[in-house]
């Protein structure tokens, strides 16, 4: 005991003499302790990016959103899900950097997020509306979970967004299904035909009620329906009969004055069924022909132009191949029309060659085209002419129509013209453009020997 003693009290008068730590030290002895702190909070980040990367594997397979976040709220990892449905083709874009901006709708969103994961710990199914990379709404179930230090500190989250998108439209369509479906019946301007399986009328919106004639409780049948616009038999067995295929179908049909594209598809129901949408295209198909008109008729004489005629002709030209048929051409030109033009204007020209074309017209037989290639250039198909002689009878016809007096209204007086014709007959060409070439030469021999006459290709001067 007493050297027990004895030694204690030797250990207090070294520690009395002890010299106090320079300041050097003591600073040493503080960066010490800070990297040691330092350390141990790398330590935990480095374990929980272990964790992580151990999970990758499942996370990179998974048909969820995964992504990791650090402490900085700055993502360390997206899943390929995640990028699918922010619309990113790589990560590059995303990784130590915070969430994107075009994903939420409001900043608010994303700080209220990350407040509760501090405050709470974990956030758990949180319904959120996002937005991908292209402005498409995406509907995301949100839980998350916060990864902390021994002191509480967050150190990172693992969040993961469950896509509900599909789940939220089906929710939402099918809330809504009934009443849009009867909006939409009822204030499109089409008729609209429900039909069982058996093709009877089960309802009809108010624009096929008006055009049909229906009442809301009249039991018909289709076939019913459509006498009702005088539609033929053959073709309402026709178009009953398009529903034997159990497919959707498209029709142009014309119901009295009216024509329709006819939209029919089935009904995905217990029962079966069929929804008919007809939609008036009566003003379309009227413009149609007008612009059909325009585009293959001269604006001036109102008569077929030269595409018209071109195409005419090869069709001619195809049946010809055939023995038994043949056809004629003629090219019309007529003469001295820039004398004309100079003495009494292009106004009064442009009315003389609008009688021309009349007369013409008026002097060939039914099946037979005239039409206006450009300028004075007028040509005329004789169909199933295969003589010369027959020909030249059409031409002569046409040339005596050209030689009475023509009327002009301004100025008020009477004028005469002549013309030059030439003639070619199907075979001696092999092509529609060729023969009328070849009728054009013919034409221009008449115009080389003074005008005012009839030629045929290929007959000796």
């Amino acid at each position: 005991m007493a050297v027990k003693k004895t030694a204690k009290k030797a250990a207090k008068k070294a520690a009395v003499k002890r010299a106090p730590a320079s300041p050097a030290l003591t600073r040493l002895r503080k960066e010490n302790a800070e990297l040691k702190h330092k350390l141990e909070k790398v330590s935990l980040e480095r374990n929980f990016l272990e964790r992580a990367m151990s999970d990758l594997n499942f996370h990179n397979n998974a048909h969820d959103g995964v992504v990791y976040t650090n402490a900085e709220n700055q993502i360390t990892y997206a899943n390929p899900y995640f990028l699918t449905m922010m619309g990113e083709d790589s990560n590059n874009k995303l990784l130590n950097k915070p969430f994107p901006e075009y994903m939420w709708n409001n900043e608010t969103e994303v700080t209220r997020l990350f407040s509760d994961i501090r405050d709470n710990g974990f956030v758990r199914e949180r319904e959120l509306s996002l937005y991908n990379k292209h402005g498409v709404p995406v509907f995301a179930m949100c839980s998350a979970v916060a990864s902390k230090d021994d002191e509480g500190n967050v150190i990172g989250t693992e969040i993961m967004f469950c896509n509900i998108t599909g789940k939220r439209k089906f929710q939402a369509e099918l809330m809504e299904q009934t009443a849009l479906f009867d909006a939409l019946l009822q204030s499109t301007p089409d008729p609209i035909l429900l039909l069982s399986a058996e093709l009877s009328l089960t309802r009809a919106n108010q624009a096929a009620m008006d055009y049909f004639g229906l009442t809301a409780d009249e039991a018909m049948t289709l076939q019913q329906v459509l006498q009702r616009k005088q539609l033929e038999a053959a073709e309402i067995e026709r178009v009953a009969g398009l529903f034997n295929s159990a497919q959707a179908f498209d029709l142009e049909i014309t119901l009295g004055d009216q024509h329709f594209d006819w939209h029919t598809a089935p009904l995905q129901s217990q029962h079966g069924g069929w929804v008919c949408v007809l939609h008036n295209i009566t003003v379309r198909k009227l413009t149609q022909e007008v612009l059909q008109h325009h585009a293959t008729h001269d604006a001036l004489t109102q008569i077929p132009n030269r595409s018209f005629f071109i195409d005419h002709v090869r069709r001619a030209n195809l049946l010809a191949e055939n023995d038994s048929y043949g056809y004629a051409v003629l090219f019309i030109d007529l003469d001295d029309l820039k004398v004309f033009n100079d003495t009494f204007g292009h106004m009064a020209g442009d009315e003389l060659l609008y009688n021309f074309a009349r007369r013409v017209e008026a002097s060939i037989r039914p099946g037979d085209v005239v039409a206006r290639l450009g300028g004075d250039e007028f040509a005329v198909f004789l169909d199933g002419v295969t003589e010369a002689e027959d020909a030249m009878q059409v031409s002569a016809r046409v040339r005596e129509a050209v030689l009475r007096p023509f009327q002009l209204s301004n100025p008020a007086q009477e004028v005469n013209i002549t013309a030059s014709i030439g003639i070619a007959l199907s075979g001696q060409e092999p092509d529609a453009e060729a023969l009328l070439r070849a009728a054009d030469r013919a034409m221009y021999e008449v115009k080389q020997q003074g005008g005012n006459n009839v030629r045929l290709f290929g007959q000796n001067r």
